[in-house]
C-alpha cells in the first residue's frame, strides 16, 4: 500500500528539477556572456565587463559631474579595438555595447547629437570573436545633408608593373565644427580669422548650460583645434571679460569631421 502523502507534493517534486535545471541553465548563461563590475571613485564611476575568461573586455569612464567620459574595447591580448569620447552636455554622444557569449565585443553603436542643433550622426562596428572588426555602417545628417556614405570593397591589387608609377592623389579636405558651451551666463563673440559663410562672426548671450554652435573651417587632411582659427571673447552682463575658454573637448564624428567644443567659464 502506498503511503499516504500531503496533496500537491507529487506536483511539487516533480516541478522542482526542472526548476533547478532551469536556475543552473541561466546561471551558465550569464557566466557565459562574462562579468560585469561598477566601480565607484573620486574622478567619477567606471563600468568593466570582462571575458569569461578574465581578462577585461569593455571599460567605460564617466566623471563625477556625469557630463563628459569615455569608453574603450579590447580583444582577449588587451589591445584596444576601439574607443569613444561621450558626453551629456551639449547634446550627447554615447556607446552601446553588444557582447559574444565568450564576453567580447560583437558591435559597437554609436550615438552622437549637439544640443539644438539639426547634425545628428548614428554608427555601427561589428567584430568577430577575436576581436577583428568586421563591418561599418554610417548614417546622420549633417550640414551638407545625409550622411550616407557606404563601405565599398577596394578592387583587387593589380601586378606590379616593370617601371615605378608615380602616384598622384587628390588631398582630401577634413571638415571642423566648432561649438562653444557655456558654464555661466555670458556674453559671446566668435571672430574667425578668416570668415567664411561656414564661418561668420558671431554674437550671442547665452545661459548656463547653453550651447552655441559657431560654424565650420575646412583643412588638407588635418584637424587643427578652434582657438587656431577663432578668437573667442566671453564676457559677463556687465561687459567685462571674466570668462575664458577653459578647456576644449572633440568628439570624432567620421574619419574626415570633427566636432570642438569650447568650454567657456572660469
Amino acid at each position: 500500500m502506498r503511503p499516504w502523502i500531503w496533496p500537491g507534493l507529487w506536483q511539487y517534486q516533480a516541478m522542482r528539477v526542472p526548476s533547478t535545471l532551469f536556475a543552473w541553465a541561466l546561471a551558465g548563461f550569464t557566466f557565459a556572456q562574462g562579468t560585469e563590475k561598477t566601480v565607484h571613485t573620486d574622478t567619477g564611476t567606471v563600468v568593466l565587463h570582462y571575458f569569461i575568461t578574465g581578462q577585461l573586455s569593455t571599460k567605460a569612464w564617466t566623471d563625477a559631474d556625469e557630463r563628459w567620459g569615455h569608453s574603450w574595447a579590447y580583444d582577449r591580448r588587451g589591445k584596444v579595438i576601439f574607443d569613444r569620447q561621450t558626453r551629456r552636455i551639449g547634446g550627447h554622444a554615447s556607446v552601446d555595447y553588444r557582447y559574444h557569449p565568450n564576453g567580447g565585443i560583437s558591435r559597437a553603436e554609436v550615438s552622437d547629437a549637439p544640443d539644438g542643433g539639426i547634425q545628428w550622426f548614428r554608427s555601427t562596428t561589428t567584430f568577430d570573436t577575436a576581436g577583428v572588426q568586421t563591418g561599418y555602417s554610417e548614417d546622420g545628417w549633417d550640414n551638407d545633408g545625409p550622411i550616407l556614405r557606404p563601405r565599398v570593397s577596394p578592387p583587387p591589387t593589380p601586378a606590379q608593373p616593370a617601371y615605378k608609377q608615380e602616384e598622384v592623389r587628390e588631398q582630401r579636405l577634413f571638415t571642423n565644427e566648432y561649438f562653444v558651451v557655456a558654464r555661466k551666463n555670458c556674453r559671446v563673440q566668435l571672430r574667425p580669422k578668416q570668415t567664411s559663410p561656414a564661418a561668420k562672426n558671431v554674437d550671442a548671450t547665452m545661459l548656463k548650460g547653453d550651447t552655441l554652435r559657431g560654424g565650420t573651417y575646412s583643412l588638407g587632411e588635418r584637424f587643427d583645434p578652434p582657438l587656431e582659427h577663432v578668437a573667442v571673447t566671453a564676457t559677463n552682463r556687465r561687459g567685462k571679460p571674466k570668462y575664458k575658454v577653459v578647456r576644449t573637448e572633440s568628439v570624432q564624428v567620421n574619419a574626415e569631421h570633427r566636432r570642438w567644443y569650447m568650454i567657456v567659464g572660469r
